[in-house]
Order: structure tokens, then C-alpha cells, then sequence
């Protein structure tokens, strides 16, 4: 007897996902998910240590900016080599480029061979991105894949417990080369996990080519934009325009059509999550120095403000993973817009203003809820329209403004605060409330449009 419509709108038990085969490869993901999270963090807090050993701190910046970069070009060369190949193959070259930049980093002799290390790890993150939630596209049923997408946000629970402590034990007791060897068991794991589970999913013949010449460009442009934002001299604007030059054909080439006008279904999807990562990091980026610079918090006061948005986000994604099937996608993007949107604002009046600062930990809790809530709306919805056998390919271009976004809402950020404190008159004030003002017109632009992405119904946009 078929289930009644009552039951099937409801959420399948925790239980059905860890079941067989299937709960294997979930269980892969998840400890995929954390461990390239928990090693971002834990670079980070081994860079100091880096820094005293090799030198080169005029440098410094590039060890994250090149992680970033590189993933911009590896989702969508990724998300399509898994249409074309499967999943298995990306997926297993991806983890052996992981592990070498784990071997160049540990190794390096130098800060620029540890960039390079780091374009390497950063390139197979991205890849780990496209590839797990394609995976969750092609692999799960609709009715199961916002509960696994909810168990994936959850893993970003541990890198902000876990990462910073251990990055710091290992570099103090071990040395900071030692943090390098520490993800390659954790590897071992997924791949006895995930691989196998994979063998029975069949490549696409027909899949379209994969976007390695516009990829580059891409990846190439954006890190030209972003360089000419962190510039404060006649070369910001010039370099900028190249890389908007440069950039702009291989957007037109990997991302839907449309998203510029966030057209309904997936260019909306697109364009809205561009919107979310850059209002959510334009303002995330600059709370730790907005609350140590304007409300004098401690550095762990202010930490504890971004460790909090990190709990409420996975309590937003189990809570839409439970409403998902019951309610329109467009309306969870718009209750999920609005928690953040009141967030932003709240921490804004909590740091810039003569409101009490304890506002600061209900407003990024809200923040955190909002973004559990909205993010992971957006890839379900273009799950539910994806062309069979291409999931992945059209999945990378929403997952790719989700990077871009990130790297644009921290660009331009840092810009208002670098304009702000080196002209005489404005200072450090005005440029966070620059920063903070890009995020609320990012988010309002997303209320906009979020009634406009994909509910399951309609059809897919072939991207340009």
C-alpha cells in the first residue's frame, strides 16, 4: 500500500539515511565536510608559526586568497566532470590533489611554495564542494536531501570548536609542518567510505564539456577584481577593470543565463546565493574588529559572537530540513532572508551605535539562523528541476556564486575599511559601517528575488 499524501509530506527518519550503502556514503560526506573546514581554520591558526620559520609576510594574504581563488575554478570544472565521468573518478582525483598540497605545505621550504600548497588544497576543496552536494543530488531521493543537506551543515559545528584548538596544539607541541600530516587518515576513511558507494552511479554521454579554459578565467579575473579592491592607489581601478574583463566571459559561459536580471529558476537560485554569501561574510568578516575596536570586547567575547552563529545555523538547516517538504522553497528563502537581514541590522546598531553591545550575541544568533535556514533552501531548489544526469553541472553554478559571493563581500568590506581609514576625515567607524551597509543592500536585493528560485515544477535553464 502506497503511502498516504499526509505521510509523505514528513520528513524520513534520522535512521533511514545511516541505513546500508546509503548510510555509508553519507557518513564519507560528513567527515569530508569537516575535515576540509577543520584544516581551513587550522591553517589559519598555524600561519603565525609559519610566518616566524620561512619569513615572507608581505605574503601572508595569499596563503587564504589563493585557497579561495582556486576553488572558484575547480567547482565548475568539477560539478561537470561528474556528469561526464561520474562522481568516483573527480572524486578520487580530487583527493590526490589533496593530499600533495598537504605534502608541498608540509614540506615547503618557503612561503611561495606553501601558496602553492595551498592553490592545491584549496583547488580540491573546491572540487570536495561540488562533488559531495552533486553526489547528494544524484545519488538521494528528494524527500531525503534536505535531512542530508541539514547533516552537512552540521559538520560546521566542528571547526569552530575543534580547529583553532587543534591547529594551535600541534604547531606549539608537534611543530606547524605536523598539522599537514593530520588530515591524510581522516582522507583514508572517507575514501573506504564514499568510493565504493559510488561505483553504481552512471556517467552522462551527453553531459556538456567541461569548462576548463573558462574556469581558469574565471578564477583569474575575480582574484584581479579582488586585488584591485584591497589596493588603495592608482592601480586599484585599472586592475580591476582588467579583471572584470577577464572574468566576465567565463562567467557568461558557466553561469545561467539571466542572473543578472535573477530570472525565475535557476539564475535566480544563482544570483541569490551570490547575494546571501556576500551580505552574511561582508558583515561576518568585520565583527571581531568592529566589537574590539568600537565596544572594547575581548577577542574571545567577540569570538564567542561567531562561535554562537555556527550553532543557530545548523539549528536553522534541521528545522528547514523538517519544513522543507511541507512548505514553498521561496517562502523558506524569504523567512531565512528576513532572520538574516534582522541580524545584520542588530549587530550593526550593536556596534556602531550607543545601544548595549550584548545585543551583538542575539543579533548573530539570528544571523546564523537565517543563513541555516536560506542556504541550504537554495541548492535543494536546484536539485528539484536539475536535468537527469546533469545535476551536478548545473548544481556547480549556484555552488560557485556561493564562493564568488564570499570573496566579493570580504573584497569589498576590506575596501570601505581601507578607503575609510586612509582618508583623514572618515576613519575606522565609517568603514565598518560601509561594510555593513553592503551586506543589508545584498540581503534586501535577496528578498527580492527569493520568491523567484525553483520549486520542482518547472524546468532548468541551460547555463551560457
Amino acid at each position: 500500500m502506497g503511502a498516504s499524501p499526509a505521510s509523505s509530506l514528513e520528513p524520513p527518519p534520522w535512521r533511514e539515511i545511516f541505513t546500508g550503502r546509503q548510510g555509508a556514503l553519507v557518513t564519507g560526506l560528513l567527515i569530508l565536510e569537516a575535515m576540509v573546514a577543520i584544516y581551513a581554520l587550522v591553517l589559519a591558526t598555524i600561519m603565525p608559526a609559519v610566518r616566524v620559520d620561512l619569513g615572507g609576510t608581505e605574503l601572508y594574504g595569499f596563503v587564504f586568497a589563493v585557497w579561495s581563488l582556486s576553488a572558484v575554478m575547480t567547482i565548475p570544472i568539477s560539478g561537470h566532470a561528474a556528469d561526464r565521468f561520474g562522481p568516483r573518478r573527480p572524486l578520487l582525483l580530487a583527493m590526490g590533489l589533496f593530499v600533495i598540497g598537504l605534502a608541498v605545505g608540509g614540506l615547503a621550504p618557503s612561503i611561495g611554495v606553501l601558496i602553492v600548497g595551498a592553490f592545491l588544497m584549496g583547488s580540491a576543496g573546491g572540487a570536495f564542494y561540488a562533488l559531495s552536494l552533486g553526489t547528494v543530488a544524484k545519488t538521494f531521493p528528494e524527500r531525503i536531501r534536505a535531512r542530508v543537506l541539514a547533516l552537512l551543515a552540521t559538520m560546521w559545528i566542528l571547526p569552530g570548536l575543534f580547529g583553532p584548538p587543534l591547529g594551535a596544539f600541534i604547531a606549539t607541541h608537534f611543530g606547524w609542518r605536523w598539522a599537514f600530516a593530520v588530515p591524510l587518515p581522516v582522507l583514508v576513511a572517507c575514501a573506504f567510505l564514499v568510493l565504493p558507494a559510488l561505483r553504481g552511479i552512471r556517467p552522462e554521454v551527453d553531459a556538456a564539456a567541461i569548462p576548463v579554459r573558462w574556469s581558469v578565467q574565471l578564477a583569474l579575473g575575480t582574484g584581479l577584481v579582488l586585488g584591485g579592491m584591497t589596493l588603495v592607489n592608482l592601480w586599484a581601478i585599472p586592475l580591476a577593470v582588467a579583471g572584470v574583463l577577464i572574468a566576465l566571459p567565463g562567467a557568461r559561459h558557466i553561469l545561467p543565463r539571466g542572473i543578472l536580471r535573477a530570472q525565475p529558476g535557476l539564475p535566480a537560485a544563482a544570483a541569490g546565493m551570490f547575494l546571501l554569501s556576500l551580505a552574511f561574510i561582508a558583515a561576518d568578516s568585520f565583527i571581531p574588529l568592529m566589537l574590539t575596536s568600537m565596544r572594547d570586547f575581548t577577542l574571545a567575547k567577540a569570538g564567542f559572537v561567531i562561535s554562537i552563529s555556527t550553532v543557530s545555523w545548523a539549528a536553522g538547516s534541521w528545522w528547514q530540513s523538517r519544513t522543507a517538504p511541507r512548505q514553498s522553497l521561496g517562502a523558506l528563502e524569504t523567512v531565512g532572508a528576513s532572520f538574516l537581514a534582522l541580524g545584520i541590522l542588530t549587530m550593526a546598531l550593536a556596534g556602531l551605535t550607543s545601544l548595549p553591545a550584548w545585543l551583538a550575541y542575539p543579533a548573530w544568533l539570528l544571523a546564523g539562523l537565517g543563513m541555516g535556514i536560506a542556504f541550504p533552501t537554495l541548492p535543494l531548489s536546484v536539485m528539484s528541476v536539475a536535468t537527469e544526469g546533469s545535476e551536478s553541472g548545473e548544481l556547480s553554478a549556484t555552488l560557485l556564486t556561493d564562493t564568488i559571493g564570499m570573496a566579493v563581500g570580504a573584497g569589498l568590506g576590506g575596501a570601505c575599511i581601507a578607503v575609510a581609514t586612509a582618508s583623514g576625515g572618515l576613519g575606522l567607524r565609517a568603514g565598518l559601517g560601509g561594510a555593513f551597509a553592503i551586506a543589508i543592500v545584498a540581503v534586501v536585493l535577496l528578498l527580492l528575488i527569493a520568491r523567484r528560485i525553483p520549486e520542482g515544477s518547472g524546468g532548468s535553464t541551460a547555463p551560457g
